[in-house]
């Protein structure tokens, strides 16, 4: 491990820490600032990092890097996601990939991705994803997550996050190994009852908190899985393929607490 840590060192941007594939260690420079957001011309990250969605100094929360999104499935989720970026001005789509080139293609079309490809692999070689959304099965989380950190996107894994710790904490390891950003989709994290919640709890960079000490939690989430879902054949039943209510809804209310 130390002589893997030498060598990403050794090959860091100086002005943004983000990993350098290259052979040769290039000057980074910076080649687009908007607000607070500067990205490094040699990698395209940031050389500096947006604050949270719920800090005081966010006078617009969709005010965001621009950020050029790879699909990794073309399910339900991969959908409802990519609706979502649609309502950020600086985000974009640019390519698809599910295993079935026939579902990536209507994927595609769907939505106006401009690439699509019938394989995971080919589509994290494609230089204009910048980050890559990981959509399918859960069981798969480890294996696509590595594949995605090793390519060197970024990575937001819809979650479960993982379906072990082991995996969990692998994952985590290599992705700051690699200086890379690797987040749970957690979306329930991000709604405005919820960030309201968090600043009456904890406070915020210009208040306190007024709640007071946090004694229990009560925290729940349920659907009914017969409205959408065919018994049994659906994966939402299949523990092997990462189904089940631990997986499927238990991140809620955990994430709750």
């Amino acid at each position: 491990r130390s002589s893997i840590n030498r060598r990403i060192q050794d090959s860091r941007c100086e002005c943004c820490s983000f990993v350098l594939l290259q052979e040769e260690n290039q000057s980074c420079r910076v080649i687009k600032k908007s607000s607070n957001y500067s990205m490094c011309k040699t990698t395209g990250a940031l050389a500096t990092p947006p604050p949270p969605m719920d800090d005081d100094s966010v006078s617009d929360p969709l005010e965001c890097p621009p950020l050029r999104w790879g699909m990794i499935g073309c399910g339900r989720v991969s959908h409802d996601f990519t609706q979502a970026l649609k309502n950020l001005p600086t985000a974009s789509v640019v390519a698809c990939s599910a295993r079935s080139e026939e579902d990536a293609e209507k994927f595609a079309v769907k939505h106006g991705i401009p690439k699509f490809y019938g394989g995971y692999d080919k589509m994290l070689t494609d230089p204009n994803v910048d980050i890559v959304y990981v959509g399918n099965l859960h069981a798969f989380r480890r294996t696509v997550g590595e594949k995605c950190l090793k390519a060197n996107k970024h990575v937001l894994l819809e979650k479960p996050f993982a379906c072990s710790v082991e995996d969990a904490e692998y994952l985590i390891g290599l992705a700051k190994e690699r200086n890379l950003f690797l987040m749970e989709g957690m979306w329930t994290r991000f709604f405005p009852a919820v960030e309201k919640a968090r600043r009456i709890v904890w406070g915020s960079q210009n208040e306190k908190g007024i709640l007071g000490e946090v004694v229990s939690v009560h925290s729940d989430f349920n659907f009914n899985a017969a409205d959408s879902e065919e018994y049994p054949t659906s994966f939402v039943y299949n523990h092997k393929l990462g189904g089940g209510a631990s997986y499927l809804v238990a991140p809620y209310p955990i994430a709750a607490v």
